[in-house]
């Protein structure tokens, strides 16, 4: 950059330095005056670091036996198993929440028996078979641990001529005999006729006092009065035939009666009941 290049301010700059550079002269330099300050002030500095330092020292004396006198901190070994925590204690259940008692063993739906039959008077889960006693039941008029219910009474069924006996209870479970007509009279009992009584010693039944049914051909039992005709066939000579017949007493069996006569009687011959 030449001279006729500087800007009109640069030129005036240029001037005045110079201008100042020439009113400096070797006369005019002199040595620096030495630095003047607070001696006082400066004489308590070492005394300050003094103190401060044997404060220091203190200090670390103090800290370093702390750290001697302490006893040292046992590492944990390897392998050592870690506190195992205390179970939470269980309180037992307050009196406003006793525990759900458990069904009894043994017990039966409602409309059922333990032994599976129905507990309807006059049915039996097997229709080919009875109590053989009329006792020991499960079915109205007997506990399901086969002891009689309250109200229920036992009353005496004497078997036909031979006077054998079995026990039934009002509102109890059925009984079921076997009647068997064995024809003895040398020949053949053209239109046989089998009749089945059941009667009161002492007293008289009237209907619906006694519950008798005969097992038919099919299986199923078919009510008759307690005085009917069990049927009416030839029977062969020297052949017998056997009728299943089921006697029940309800829960309002009369009060008087005790004794019950069951007789079978044929034109056939000979009868028998089991």
């Amino acid at each position: 950059m030449t001279k006729n290049e500087y800007t009109p301010t640069e030129e005036r700059l240029i001037r005045a330095l110079a201008a100042r550079a020439e009113q400096v002269t070797p006369h005019s330099l002199r040595p620096a005056a030495p630095p003047t300050g607070n001696w006082a002030a400066r004489g308590r500095a070492p005394l300050v670091l003094a103190l401060a330092a044997s404060v220091a020292s203190v200090g670390l004396v103090g800290t370093a036996a702390v750290s001697l006198l302490a006893p040292p901190e046992k590492a944990p070994v390897a392998g050592t198993p870690s506190a195992v925590p205390e179970p939470p204690v269980s309180r037992p259940p307050g009196p406003s929440a006793p525990a759900p008692s458990a069904p009894p063993v043994g017990s039966a739906p409602p409309g059922t028996t333990p032994s599976g039959g129905t507990g309807v008077p006059g049915t039996s889960p097997d229709p080919g078979t009875g109590t053989g006693t009329g006792t020991g039941g499960t079915g109205p008029g007997s506990s399901p641990d086969g002891g009689p219910q309250a109200g229920s009474r036992a009353v005496t069924v004497v078997l036909g001529e031979a006077g054998a006996t079995r026990t039934l209870r009002t509102g109890g479970d059925p009984l079921t005999l076997t009647v068997t007509v064995l024809n003895t009279t040398g020949g053949d009992a053209e239109d046989a006729t089998d009749n089945l009584s059941v009667a009161a010693e002492g007293g008289t039944l009237s209907g619906g006092d006694v519950n008798v049914s005969l097992l038919a051909e099919d299986g199923s039992w078919r009510p008759i009065g307690h005085t009917a005709r069990l049927t009416t066939a030839t029977l062969p000579a020297g052949e017998s035939r056997t009728h299943r017949v089921r006697i029940s007493l309800p829960e309002g069996f009369p009060a008087s009666v005790t004794r019950l006569r069951v007789t079978a009687f044929s034109n056939a011959g000979e009868e028998t009941i089991t």
